[in-house]
This record gives structure tokens, C-alpha cells and sequence, in this order.
């Protein structure tokens, strides 16, 4: 218990005849004992961020391997889509590319596997690739002019789904990684974004391959998705290049530029020579020709990813080197603090008795985080004045410290809410929403079924054209407004990306989804969309529904679903809802 008089803590009760000299060194031992408690939590707090950096860099390096497997499998599509438009041949130079991809995709599979969080995921993900290898060697083992073009764009959309199917995995070692790195969020997104960009950018070619293995002109549909994607391969690099343009790293910016010159100038050149070819089938190359062309193009964006990911990698090295730098200054530190005490204790018994005991008192109170009253040096001179403007800096530093802890968690619940955010609208993100559906059909939680829409906004780019990115933005703005004021309590609503949202209905029994679309579509049409400016414009959407049982790979299906019934409403003249059809 605390002393009644003395507010210090307890010397135990010592017989009368012990002397001063033994009363001192009773008190020469607390204060060493505060000053090395104090010196261990310091030097534990240094060790434990020293092992955080460790797990991190671990998590990092797996995390890593995930986006290179994804990567091999977007590879090995290329020498596919060659071997597609060939006769059946087991050694000519594209099978023999092919086979040395497919080891290449193996062997980065084989690396993710031996990770035991990972391992579960990885197999799965090699079971589905066996499955569109096998598919792929069945068709080609057939004379060219038997294959059909729905059977060769089977065999290419199956291959676009087995890197589909590396979501989960990329998904399980992101979240690895940002449960203890946070402040790592901004870059994992980064090199998510550059994988994929490296994965659509394949996808184009591989939407010519299919025109171009028959000499046919490209059909209306293959256009439609060929557009999605270039779409969608403009829209990552805006996204990555923004944060990609502030980083320092020399090899960053080499990669980047080579990007630029190779990718986006000559390999976009030849994509939209070969795609003006496809109006009349007239392509003048081979699926393997072409195959050859286009795909050197890609590599910059490999360059660029792994150029990103290795400049990370050095970061948070660099980090973790600080960490041990500082480990050993507090070590060293506490040791010649405990050795500078004593021996100045041995010197001054009798001359710095007391105020040994009342510095002990401040340190007890320091290690047990009360800070508010100063500590005053007074009339004190030497070595006590300094020991005593020491313990005022101590308690500073505490104090700083205290603030650094707060500033950093509030940095940290931001940091989260801009990873689940749209930073426009304020509404979810595409990410956020897929993870709570993720959740839902997973674990079974929730309604038994779910409910989607998707809408996207009629000639947003004509809105963009004839009154400023701006003013596109304050209808994004407005929309966002509406549709939220219009739903449900229960309804969760996401930007999906551009000028496409989504809403996930939890209670499709009160009120039938293609009805809620139907309310939102006259939410979205009247009144009309004031701008700053004081102009009024119409706003239009197209709205596709589905409703699907809430279970197991569930959410995949209903935005499948939900899409197609999207595009529908937009063939069919814009400004209406389409449900799908099971719903």
C-alpha cells in the first residue's frame, strides 16, 4: 500500500539500528530498478517495432510472389492465343513457349503454395488452371479449320477466369500485409492496380486473336467487351500513375517512362491499327504474328510493377534498419544511463541523498505515465541540476511521445476510411462492397437472398465534353445525393468505378428490386442537376437487376447477372431498368 504520509512507495519496515549509508544504498537500489524499467520499455517497445518490420517484410515478399503468379498466368494467355490459331503441332516455336510459360506459371505457384496461409487458396487456383490448360490442349489437338470461333473464345475467356480466380488469393496476402502495415495501404493498391493493368492489357490482344485465327471481322459483341477493357486499362493507369509520378525511386521513374513509350505509344499503336483491321477481317498476321508483336509491349508494365514493388521492399527495409539502429542506442543508452547513476550515486551519498529520493519518486511516476506536473531543477547545481533537466526532457519526450500515439491512430482510422471510401461521392468503394458481399456468401450471413443493381449513367462522357470535368464531377456528386437519399435503410450502395454505381438490397422481400431501380431511375431524372454554374442539365441512367440465393461464390454470378442486364438497358435506348432474367 501507498504511505500515508510520504505518497512514495513502500521501503520495506528496516530494524532502527540500520545506518544513513544503509537507508541510501535501500534507495540507490529503487532508483537503478526505475531507471532500468524505464530502459526496458523502451527498449521493448524498439523490439517489438523491430519484429513488426520483420513480419512485415515477410508478409511483403509473399505478397509479392501472389502478384508474380497472377502475373505468369496473364503471361502465359500470350503464347495460348498463338497456339490457339495454329495447326496441331507439339514442337513448333510457339508450343515450346507455351510449355516454357506454363513452367514459369508452375513454378511461382509452387512458391506462393509453400506459404501455410496461403497453401488453400494456391491449390484451388491450380485446379481451376488445370481445368483451362485442359480445355485449351483439347481444342488445339484439332485441325485449325475445325475449331470454331465460339469454341477458340471459350478457350480464351476460361483463361481470362483463371486469373479472375486469383482475386481471392491476392486478396488473402493484401490483407496479410495491411493488418500489420497499414501505412502500406497507398502502395499495395499500387501494385495491385499495375497487375491488373498488365492482366488487361493482355486481355486485349487476346480479344483480336480471336478475329484475327479466322480473318474475320471483330462481331459487336467482341467490340463491346474489347472497349470494357480498354476502358478499364485507361482507367488503372490514371489511378496508378498518380501516385506512381511522386515517387523518387530512379528505377520507378525509368519504368515508368518506358511504360509510357512502349506500352501506351507503340503497343497501343499496333492494337488500334490491328482493331481498324477488324472492320473488314483484313488483318495481313497470324495469331502468332501478332502475338509476337504485341506482347514485348508488356513488358515495361512488368518492369514497372516490379520496379514499384522492389522500391517498397527498400523502404520498408530501410525502416527496419532503423529499427535495429535505434534497438541498440536504447540498449546502449539504458546501460550507460544505469552505469552513469551509479557511479555518481557512489560519489555523492551523503550530499545527494534526498534529492536521489525525490528523483526516484519523479521516475516511479514517469514509468507509470503521469506527466503533468514539471519537474524543477530549484537551487540545485552540477551534476544534480542536469540529472533533474533530464527527467524534465524525459517527461517531455513522454508527452510528445503520448501525442505521436494519439496522432497515429487517428492516422490509421483515416487511412481505413479512405481505403473503404470513394473520395469524391463518400460512398463505398468497389473494394469495400466486394469484401462485405464477400462476407455475406462466404460465411452465409445475412438474407437468404441477395439483391444488386447496377446503373451507370447515360453519355456521361458528353457531360464531361460540353461542361467540364468538373461540373462530371458535381454530378457524380448529385448522384451519389440522390440514390442515397432514395434507398433503403437497409440498402448499401458503392461507386463500382467511373460513372457506374452499385446497390447490394438485403430485403428484397418488402419491395422487388427491379421497383427500387425503377424509383432511383426517377430519383436520377427529375428534378433536373443544377450545376455551380447555374445550368441545369438531365441526368439519365440505365439500370440492370439481379437476385441471387445467398451462398458460396454467389456474388461473382449476381454481378455477372446484373451487368448483362446493365448492358441490355443500354442496347435497348438508355433511361431504363432491365431485370435479369431468373430474377
Amino acid at each position: 500500500m501507498m504511505s500515508g504520509t510520504s505518497g512514495r512507495s513502500p521501503i520495506p519496515v528496516r530494524p532502527r539500528h540500520l545506518n544513513l549509508s544503509h537507508r541510501f544504498w535501500a534507495a540507490v537500489a529503487i532508483v537503478m530498478a526505475c531507471s532500468l524499467a524505464l530502459g526496458l520499455s523502451l527498449i521493448d517497445r524498439h523490439y517489438r517495432d523491430l519484429e513488426a518490420n520483420r513480419a512485415s517484410l515477410s508478409k511483403l515478399m509473399a505478397f509479392r510472389q501472389v502478384m508474380n503468379a497472377a502475373n505468369q498466368i496473364s503471361a502465359e494467355r500470350g503464347p495460348t492465343n498463338a497456339v490457339l490459331g495454329q495447326e496441331p503441332s507439339s514442337d513448333s516455336p510457339s508450343r515450346r513457349r507455351l510449355r516454357d510459360f506454363r513452367a514459369n506459371t508452375d513454378a511461382a505457384l509452387e512458391r506462393v503454395a509453400a506459404s501455410p496461409t496461403l497453401q488453400p487458396r494456391a491449390e484451388q487456383l491450380r485446379r481451376t488452371l488445370a481445368r483451362a490448360r485442359q480445355q485449351v490442349d483439347g481444342l488445339t489437338a484439332v485441325p485449325f479449320s475445325a475449331r470454331s470461333n465460339t469454341e477458340i473464345t471459350s478457350a480464351i475467356e476460361t483463361m481470362f477466369g483463371v486469373y479472375d480466380a486469383t482475386q481471392p488469393l491476392i486478396e488473402a496476402a493484401m490483407s496479410n500485409l495491411l493488418a500489420d502495415e497499414p501505412d502500406l495501404v497507398g502502395r499495395a493498391l499500387v501494385m495491385r492496380m499495375l497487375g491488373e493493368l498488365r492482366e488487361y492489357a493482355g486481355r486485349l490482344g487476346s480479344h483480336l486473336v480471336i478475329p484475327i485465327a479466322h480473318g474475320e471481322p471483330m462481331s459487336f459483341a467482341r467490340r463491346a467487351a474489347f472497349e470494357q477493357t480498354r476502358g478499364r486499362v485507361l482507367t488503372l493507369w490514371d489511378l496508378a500513375r498518380q501516385r506512381i509520378g511522386a515517387n523518387p525511386d530512379p528505377a520507378v521513374a525509368a519504368a515508368h517512362e518506358a511504360a509510357v513509350t512502349r506500352f501506351f505509344g507503340e503497343g497501343m499503336a499496333l492494337v488500334e491499327q490491328t482493331l481498324a483491321a477488324s472492320t473488314t477481317g483484313e488483318f495481313g498476321m497470324t495469331p502468332a504474328q501478332f502475338t509476337d508483336r504485341i506482347v514485348p509491349s508488356f513488358a515495361p508494365l512488368e518492369q514497372l510493377r516490379d520496379a514499384f514493388v522492389t522500391a517498397t521492399v527498400a523502404d520498408l527495409r530501410a525502416r527496419g534498419a532503423a529499427a535495429q539502429n535505434a534497438l541498440l542506442a536504447v540498449t546502449a543508452a539504458t546501460a550507460l544511463a544505469l552505469v552513469a547513476e551509479l557511479s555518481l550515486l557512489i560519489a555523492s551519498q551523503k550530499l545527494l541523498f534526498r534529492p536521489l529520493l525525490k528523483a526516484r519518486g519523479r521516475i516511479v511516476a514517469l514509468a507509470n505515465g503521469e506527466v503533468e506536473e514539471p519537474i524543477a531543477s530549484g537551487s540545485m547545481q552540477g551534476e544534480m541540476r542536469s540529472l533533474f533537466e533530464a527527467l524534465e526532457a524525459l517527461r517531455q519526450r513522454l508527452i510528445e511521445r503520448n501525442a505521436l500515439d494519439r496522432e497515429r491512430a487517428m492516422l490509421t482510422d483515416q487511412l481505413k476510411r479512405q481505403a473503404e471510401n470513394d473520395g469524391l461521392t463518400g460512398v463505398l468503394n468497389r473494394g469495400a462492397l466486394e469484401r462485405l458481399a464477400a462476407g455475406l456468401t462466404e460465411t452465409g450471413a445475412g438474407p437468404k437472398r441477395l439483391g444488386l443493381i447496377l446503373l451507370d449513367i447515360d453519355h456521361f462522357k458528353a457531360i464531361n465534353d460540353g461542361h467540364g470535368h468538373a461540373a462530371g464531377d458535381e454530378v457524380l456528386k448529385e448522384t451519389a445525393r440522390r440514390l442515397c437519399a432514395a434507398l433503403r435503410q437497409d440498402d448499401v450502395i458503392a461507386r463500382f468505378g467511373g460513372e457506374e454505381f452499385a446497390i447490394l438490397l438485403l430485403d428484397h422481400d418488402s419491395e422487388a428490386p427491379s421497383d427500387i431501380a425503377e424509383r432511383l431511375r426517377s430519383a436520377l431524372h427529375y428534378p433536373l442537376f443544377r450545376l455551380e454554374s447555374g445550368a441545369g442539365i438531365e441526368v439519365t441512367a440505365s439500370f440492370g437487376t439481379a437476385l441471387r440465393d445467398n451462398r458460396s461464390g454467389a456474388w461473382p454470378e449476381l454481378i455477372a447477372a446484373a451487368d448483362l442486364a446493365l448492358y441490355r438497358a443500354k442496347a435497348e435506348g438508355r433511361n431504363r431498368v432491365v431485370a435479369d432474367a431468373l430474377t
